[in-house]
C-alpha cells in the first residue's frame, strides 16, 4: 500500500464514540444558530471545505482550479468547481470528467476525490452542482406546488417524469455547450447517477464513457410505467414486506435449512433484476411523498434548531474526520446546501415512487440503448441495490455488442463510497478509463 493510500486510510478511522459524543455536547444551541445564521452564505461555507485542499485556491506546480458560474437559458446558471491537471499528456481519451453529486447533495462532497483524481496528467475535472442544488441557480420545479401535488396525489405519468429528468439533463447539455466541450466522461452518483445515465441515454454523442456510482432507480417493479401489470398489482404495497431479504448477516433459515438471500440492500430484486416485494410504508410516510413534501423543506422550518437536527446526520456520516473543526466545516456547508431555496429536491417523487423504486426504471432503457461502456460501482454494505447493478451490467453486454459494462464493489464502504473509501474509488475509477496517474 503506498504511502498516500496509508495516509488515507489512517484518516478514515476517524473519531471514537467518545470523541463523537463529546462533539455532540459542545454542539448546542449557540453553535446551532451561528451554522444558520452561516447558512445564508454558502460560497463562503464552501471556500472553507475546498481550503481543506492543498492546491486551493491557487492551484500548484501541476494544478489549477476556480470555481465557475456558467450561464445557462433563461438566466439560471450551473455552479462549478474546475481542477486542471497542466502536465503533457499524448492521451487522446478522457481529457474532461464531469462529476454529478446525488439526491440534496452538491459538488463539495466530492472534496476527498479531487486531490487524487486531479493527479492524472492531462485530466480535468468538472464537478457541478446540478441545477435547482447547491450553489447553482434555484428555480421553481415544474408542476410541484403544494396545491397541485396534493391534487395528483402520486397520480404520476411517464410524461412528466420524463419532464422532471429534462430540468436537470438539459440544463447539463446546456452547460455543456456553454463549455464547448465536445465529448466527457460523466461519473453520478446516486439520483445523480439515475440523471447520468438519462443524459447518455437522450445525448450518446456526448459522453465518451459513463460511471454509476451506487445509482438509484436501476431495478423494475410494479412501479415500472413501461409495462402492463393486472390490477391485483396496481400497487407494490399491497404485496406486503419481504422479511427474508432484509436480512443483513449471512444465516441458515432454521425452519429449512436453505440459504437465506442476505445483503445490506434495501431492495433484493430477483435474477431478471426486478422487485417482487416492498415494504409496507406507514402511512404518514406514504402521505409526504404523494403530496411531494420535502424534509429539506421541514428542516427549513425549523429555523435555527434545523442546523442542530442536520448536525446528528452531519456527525455520524463525517464520523471519519478526526479534527473536530473540519468535521464542523463540512457540516456548516452540508446544511447551507440543505438549508436554500426549494427547488431540484421537488424532483424524487416525480421520478421515484414511494419506496425508492423508479417509474422509468433504468433496467428498461438502457440495455440495448446505451451508446458508450459503463462501469456500475457500489459499496461493499451499500443500501443501493448491487444485485440490480450485476443484472444491468449483465444485460448491457448482452442486447449491445460492441459496448461494455463493468460491475465493481468498494470495500469498507456504504452508499457514499467515494467518501468511505476514497482510495479505492479513485483507483477502480481511474484503471477502468485507462489513465495513467
Amino acid at each position: 500500500m503506498s504511502q498516500e493510500s496509508q495516509k488515507a486510510r489512517n484518516e478514515m478511522s476517524g473519531m471514537d464514540k467518545d470523541e463523537l459524543e463529546q462533539l455532540r455536547k459542545v454542539y448546542g444551541w449557540k453553535a446551532s444558530y451561528k451554522t444558520w445564521r452561516k447558512s445564508s452564505d454558502g460560497r463562503s461555507n464552501e471556500r472553507e471545505l475546498l481550503s481543506t485542499l492543498g492546491f486551493f485556491p491557487d492551484g500548484d506546480a501541476t494544478r489549477k482550479c476556480a470555481i465557475l458560474d456558467v450561464g445557462i437559458e433563461n438566466k439560471q446558471y450551473i455552479h462549478e468547481f474546475e481542477v486542471e491537471n497542466t502536465q503533457p499528456t499524448t492521451r487522446k481519451h478522457c481529457k474532461d470528467m464531469v462529476i454529478m453529486h446525488g439526491y440534496g447533495a452538491a459538488l463539495g462532497l466530492f472534496v476527498r476525490n479531487f486531490d487524487g483524481l486531479s493527479r492524472v496528467p492531462g485530466l480535468k475535472l468538472h464537478a457541478i452542482d446540478m441545477l435547482g442544488y447547491g450553489l447553482s441557480s434555484r428555480p421553481p420545479f415544474p408542476g410541484t406546488g403544494m396545491i397541485s401535488s396534493f391534487i395528483k396525489r402520486g397520480n404520476i405519468s411517464a410524461g412528466e417524469v420524463h419532464e422532471a429528468e429534462d430540468f436537470f439533463i438539459d440544463s447539463l447539455e446546456q452547460w455543456r455547450q456553454k463549455k464547448q466541450l465536445e465529448r466527457f466522461v460523466l461519473v453520478g452518483h446516486s439520483l445523480g447517477g439515475y440523471l447520468s445515465c438519462c443524459y447518455a441515454l437522450k445525448y450518446p454523442n456526448r459522453v465518451e464513457k459513463l460511471i454509476l456510482v451506487s445509482p438509484v432507480g436501476v431495478e423494475t417493479s410494479v412501479f415500472d410505467l413501461t409495462r402492463k401489470h393486472s390490477p391485483t398489482h396496481a400497487h407494490a404495497a399491497e404485496l406486503g414486506p419481504d422479511v427474508a431479504k432484509e436480512v443483513s448477516a449471512n444465516k441458515k433459515n432454521p425452519t429449512t435449512d436453505n440459504p437465506v438471500k442476505t445483503s445490506s440492500s434495501f431492495h433484493v430484486p430477483d435474477d431478471a433484476g426486478n422487485v417482487e416485494r416492498v415494504p409496507n410504508l406507514p402511512r404518514v410516510f406514504s402521505f409526504m411523498w404523494t403530496c411531494n413534501i420535502s424534509p429539506f423543506g421541514f428542516l427549513r422550518s425549523l429555523g435555527p434548531a434545523g442546523a442542530l437536527v442536520s448536525s446528528k446526520w452531519s456527525f455520524r456520516r463525517f464520523s471519519f474526520i478526526k479534527d473536530q473543526e473540519q468535521l464542523l466545516t463540512f457540516h456548516n456547508y452540508c446544511y447551507s446546501i440543505f438549508a436554500g431555496a426549494g427547488s431540484g429536491e421537488y424532483a424524487l417523487t416525480r421520478i421515484l415512487a414511494p419506496g425508492v423504486l423508479a417509474r422509468l426504471p433504468l433496467l428498461s432503457r438502457a440495455p440495448g440503448n446505451l451508446k458508450c461502456d459503463s462501469l456500475w460501482m457500489y459499496g461493499s454494505h451499500d443500501w443501493m441495490s448491487k444485485e440490480a447493478g450485476t443484472v444491468i451490467a449483465r444485460e448491457i453486454n448482452k442486447k449491445t455488442p460492441g459496448i461494455k459494462a463493468d460491475f465493481t464493489v468498494v470495500s469498507d464502504a456504504g452508499h457514499h463510497l467515494y467518501l468511505d473509501n476514497p482510495p479505492e474509488f479513485n483507483r477502480k475509477l481511474v484503471d477502468f478509463l485507462k489513465l495513467e496517474s
